[in-house]
């Protein structure tokens, strides 16, 4: 049977609930199909209906190795698979990048900042990646970014990123915030946060609705110890305005912003107590959805969940999986090295990030297979 013999609407149907891969080698069926798996609107259409997974990215150590990790691989998996078996099935490959800071995931894509390289888009799902150019103030960064940010923009349809950055001028320090816009290729200038950026630090971005968050701890001094003030700070990417959300407890350490049941959630700490609040979308008040003690967890400023109502992903010094209506939890084993062909030494998960497989990034930038095979270590990394 050929793509002739269905009608179009049946053919968007089917073939955007496949995974990446597989919509990858039925490109070379027919002209037709291949424009229509390429399409901006199948693209989209795919990445809504695309499940969503965690990517873990593993250090592996090499027995012996006088400098260590020697590389570093990522694995995808599902939803329910961390809590059994975790790795059958599924393929191990090497990771891309070095010495670099993963700033936001949006619809599969993955905006990397690669230190003194400067910002790449990356879809794990492909191995596709596109390097951003002509990053704004470059000489006045300082690796000072307040905050920093990827998302996507459904009006005008294209990915967006956000960076406020110091500028040291003749009035002294103040703030420039820059938004990129990929289908251009070019940066521009917007209006800064209006609260006090200059001496703060900022969480990893929580893409939720569409809009960014960060959670903002501002300091009075440069030592950092004096925590003033605390707030969630928002931009929405369609109007690249800025807005504020106070947090529930301000007194208590708050790391992060998450999605937990389907809500906006923070994970906030005094002494052993971590309780993980989630704000009601129509009242903008929040609730206490979990009470949890720091120490069974070993630290609760990172946590994840894949689906609303399914288990909490704690990502400490490993992962941690948690049932909230049984209570039971239990740690994810290590990916084993000796699983991997050719490599004897030893692993440990560094780093767990949502995602979900996409075609983003599809004929666009370059692959990271390319020029693989000139590398000195040039190897197929499988789990048997």
């Amino acid at each position: 049977m050929s793509s002739y013999d269905l009608c179009q609407e049946l053919i968007v149907e089917i073939f955007s609930r496949l995974p990446s891969k597989s919509l990858l080698r039925f490109r070379s069926v027919s002209k037709s199909l291949c424009a229509c798996i390429g399409s901006p609107d199948f693209i989209r259409l795919h990445a809504l209906r695309s499940p969503n997974k965690v990517m873990i990215i593993h250090q592996v150590y090499f027995q012996g190795a006088t400098h260590a990790p020697q590389i570093c691989m990522y694995t995808l998996h599902s939803a329910g698979q961390l809590s059994n078996d975790p790795y059958v099935g599924v393929t191990a490959v090497e990771y891309p990048f070095t010495s670099n800071r993963i700033v936001g995931s949006c619809n599969g894509v993955l905006c990397l900042h690669e230190y003194g390289k400067g910002i790449i888009l990356w879809n794990p799902s492909i191995r596709r990646k596109v390097t951003v150019h002509d990053r704004p103030l470059l000489s006045d960064w300082g690796g000072q970014l307040h905050p920093f940010g990827f998302a996507f923009d459904p009006i005008i349809k294209d990915y967006k990123i956000v960076m406020t950055t110091k500028c040291d001028t003749k009035k002294g320090l103040v703030l420039r915030t820059f938004v990129y816009r990929m289908k251009k290729d070019a940066w521009h200038e917007i209006a800064s946060p209006t609260r006090d950026l200059l001496s703060c630090r900022e969480s990893c971005q929580c893409l939720f609705n569409g809009t960014l968050h960060w959670v903002i701890k501002r300091f009075l001094t440069d030592s950092h110890d004096d925590c003033h003030s605390p707030y969630i700070l928002a931009f929405n990417p369609s109007s690249e305005i800025f807005s504020t959300i106070e947090l529930p407890e301000p007194s208590w350490e708050t790391k992060e912003v998450t999605i937990i049941n389907g809500s906006l959630a923070v994970i906030s700490s005094k002494h052993d107590d971590s309780w993980i609040w989630v704000r009601n979308n129509t009242t903008a008040s929040w609730s206490v959805a979990f009470k949890l003690k720091a120490h069974e967890f070993e630290g609760t400023h990172r946590v994840f969940q894949l689906t609303a109502n399914s288990d909490l992903l704690f990502n400490p010094c490993g992962i941690i999986v948690y049932n909230p209506e049984t209570r039971e939890r239990s740690s994810v084993v290590r990916l084993s090295a000796s699983s991997l062909v050719g490599v004897t030494g030893s692993t440990r998960s560094l780093l767990i990030k949502p995602c979900i497989e996409s075609l983003g990034l599809l004929d666009m930038g370059t692959s990271c297979d390319q020029g693989k095979r000139n590398k000195k270590r040039s190897r197929a990394y499988w789990l048997l």
